[in-house]
C-alpha cells in the first residue's frame, strides 16, 4: 500500500451561498499531457450490439491520442442516460467496454448513440458507486433532486442539470481557475465534500463548468455556509495520508484506491498522478 505522491496545496476559497470553492496547486512537475479530454474528445459511446446492458457501454477513441474520461462523466441519450463509473484513460482505436451506472431510471429504448458534453454528477451521485446497492442508491440519490429541479418523466439526471443551469449559472458566475491552478476543493454547507485535481491546469479549464454545475445542483436548497479554510486544509491532509493499493488497469492508466468514508481514487501513467479525486462518502 502506497498513500498519494501527489503534495496538495489548498488557497484561499471563494463562498458563494451554500458553497466554498478552493483552488488547490500541486508540487507536481508540469510536464507535456500526451492525452485530449473533455468534450471535444473524440470518443464514441454506444450500447452494446445485439443485447445492451444497463451497465456496461462501448466506448470508441476516435482520435490518433488517448483519451481521458473521468468518473462520474455523464454518457446522455442512448438507451437511458449512464455516467462513467471510473476515470480511464482510452487508447486509440481499439473499442473498450466499460462500466457505467443508469441515471434515468425511467426509460430502456430509444437511440443507440449517447452524446457527451464532459457533464458531471454531482458529489452525493459519485458518492454511491461504490456501494453493493450501487444502482439503487445512485436512483434513489437523482430522484432527491425533484426537490430544487422539478420532476422528470424519466427520472434524468441530465433534466435536473439543464433545468438548475441558469441557478448554476448564478450562484458560480465569475469563478475562474488561477493561474497554475490544477484542481479545486469544493465545501457544501460549511462542510468539505469533493475534490478533483489533475496534472495539467488545461485539464482542470476543459472540466471546469461541469465541476461547478455538478458542485452547483449538491448545493442549491443548502444552508449558505461557508467552508472554513482550515476544514479544507484537513481535508486535503487526509487525501495526502490516504494508504492505497492498485485495484485495476484504467485503460492505459493504472487505478489506485483507498479510504472509507473518505474515498481516494488516483489513475496514474507514465509514473504520474493525471487524475486524483476525492469524495466524502454519505450515509
Amino acid at each position: 500500500m502506497t498513500s498519494s505522491t501527489t503534495r496538495l496545496h489548498v488557497g484561499q476559497g471563494t463562498h458563494r451561498g451554500p458553497l466554498t470553492v478552493f483552488p488547490i496547486w500541486t508540487d507536481a512537475p508540469s510536464t507535456p499531457r500526451g492525452y485530449l479530454t473533455g468534450a471535444s474528445a473524440p470518443v464514441d459511446v454506444a450500447e452494446r450490439a445485439g443485447t445492451p446492458a444497463v451497465d456496461q457501454l462501448v466506448l470508441t477513441n476516435r482520435g490518433e491520442r488517448p483519451v481521458l474520461l473521468l468518473a462520474g462523466e455523464l454518457l446522455e441519450g442512448g438507451w437511458q442516460t449512464r455516467a462513467l463509473t471510473a476515470t480511464t484513460l482510452l487508447a486509440p482505436g481499439t473499442p473498450s467496454v466499460e462500466r457505467v451506472v443508469c441515471v434515468e431510471e425511467g426509460r430502456w429504448g430509444g437511440d443507440l448513440a449517447h452524446a457527451r458534453k464532459a457533464r458531471r454528477v454531482p458529489f452525493a451521485v459519485r458518492a454511491r458507486f461504490d456501494r453493493p446497492d450501487a444502482q439503487q442508491a445512485v436512483w434513489e440519490r437523482v430522484s432527491r433532486y425533484d426537490a430544487v429541479a422539478g420532476p422528470s418523466h424519466t427520472g434524468s439526471l441530465a433534466d435536473r442539470l439543464d433545468r438548475t443551469a441558469p441557478a448554476a449559472r448564478d450562484l458560480t458566475r465569475g469563478l475562474r481557475p488561477l493561474a497554475g491552478q490544477r484542481g479545486l476543493l469544493v465545501g457544501i454547507a460549511g462542510r468539505p465534500a469533493w475534490l478533483e485535481v489533475f496534472d495539467s491546469g488545461r485539464t482542470l479549464a476543459e472540466h471546469w463548468s461541469g465541476l461547478l454545475h455538478a458542485a452547483a445542483l449538491d448545493g442549491l436548497g443548502r444552508s449558505p455556509l461557508r467552508t472554513p479554510g482550515a476544514a479544507a486544509r484537513s481535508f486535503a491532509e487526509r487525501v495526502e495520508g490516504t494508504r492505497h493499493t492498485a485495484v485495476s488497469p484504467a485503460g492505459l492508466g493504472r487505478r489506485l484506491s483507498g479510504g472509507t468514508h473518505l474515498r481516494v481514487d488516483d489513475v496514474r501513467w507514465h509514473d504520474r498522478t493525471i487524475h486524483l479525486s476525492a469524495v466524502l462518502q454519505e450515509a
